[in-house]
């Protein structure tokens, strides 16, 4: 009796471990994908005009490029979560934005500035969702940390930096 009850001890242990470490993971890979998207340069906010010739341009060539890897990244981060509306709903408008707008850049390349704009406009709501979904997940503005400078923690650099600034003048 004392074996079976030890047996059932250590299959409710491992069954509770493994659902405690699928949960992780997921709240692990929805996060990086959240962090992932807060540092594309080509989402971040800023001036969005008509720009006549815009196909021929390696901006163009490469805000293209950014969104069809935040597209792979989604996709990526939908099969690694569970199955359930709560997740897989802003994953897939997510993966529809991503879809929308290279279709539309392709289609009318000279407005792909504006295009990127919508598609952070879009990204933002569903990013908050998907992070609503998990407790202790964090929702970041997409492209909003694209051009940021983390605090020099270093005070032997902070110092010099303080020499030459003081230096220079």
């Amino acid at each position: 009796m004392v074996a079976i009850i030890g047996a059932v001890f250590t299959v409710l242990i491992a069954l509770i471990t493994y659902v405690l470490k699928l949960r992780l993971d997921e709240k692990r890979a929805i996060q990086s994908l959240i962090s992932e998207l807060h540092r594309r340069r080509a989402i971040t906010e800023g001036p969005e005009p008509v720009i006549p010739g815009a196909e021929q341009s390696a901006d163009f060539a490469r805000a293209n490029a950014s969104v069809a890897s935040m597209r792979t990244e989604i996709r990526a981060t939908r099969d690694r979560v569970r199955q359930v509306d709560s997740l897989q709903a802003p994953l897939s408008e997510m993966t529809r934005s991503c879809n929308r707008y290279l279709e539309l850049s392709a289609a009318y390349p000279d407005h792909y500035a504006v295009y990127l704009g919508n598609l952070r406009r879009e990204l933002t709501p569903q990013v908050a969702q998907v992070a609503a979904s998990r407790r202790g997940i964090v929702a970041h503005e997409p492209g909003g940390g694209a051009f940021y400078e983390p605090p020099n923690r270093s005070p032997e650099l902070t110092c010099c930096a303080t020499r030459r600034s003081a230096n220079s003048n």
